[in-house]
């Protein structure tokens, strides 16, 4: 008897990044290609936001962020998460950062993503690592 396949469990994951100053996260991830979604509350201080690929064919298959306004110190040195964001020109992206002043890391040619990364950090001090998409990669 041939076992079958497991029904899908969930239909996506999407990281929800605690941050000090939503505003000021959201203007570094407008860098990376994000635009906020929705918010909440609607007009005002945010305390909530979800970050989204405007150019995406469909938004809900591709990258999102979530954004939570933090209270309480963010201690990156206990447990800090590390995001891949996994770009269609490396590159290009990196001088772009570059030139916005946003000091992403050099470009690595890693064996496990022989095509590029490189790291750089959010104004809240979490780390993304750039990743050049490949026939392998999302």
């Amino acid at each position: 008897m041939s076992e079958q396949p497991a029904p899908y469990i969930a239909s996506g994951l999407v990281a929800m990044v605690p941050v000090a100053n939503i505003e000021r996260s959201a203007s570094f991830y407008a860098h990376l290609g994000f635009a906020i979604g929705n918010r909440v509350p609607q007009s005002g201080t945010m305390h909530w936001a979800w970050l989204y690929m405007p150019g995406f064919p469909d938004w809900r298959r591709g990258p999102n962020l979530m954004l939570t306004r933090s209270d309480c110190p963010i201690e990156h040195a206990v447990s800090r998460p590390l995001y891949y964001l996994y770009v269609a020109n490396l590159p290009a992206l990196h001088n772009r950062l570059t030139a916005a002043g946003l000091q992403p890391g050099a470009i690595h040619y890693p064996d496990y993503l022989p095509k590029g990364e490189c790291a750089i950090e959010d104004p809240e001090g979490n780390r993304l690592m750039l990743a050049q998409s490949d026939t392998d990669t999302p």
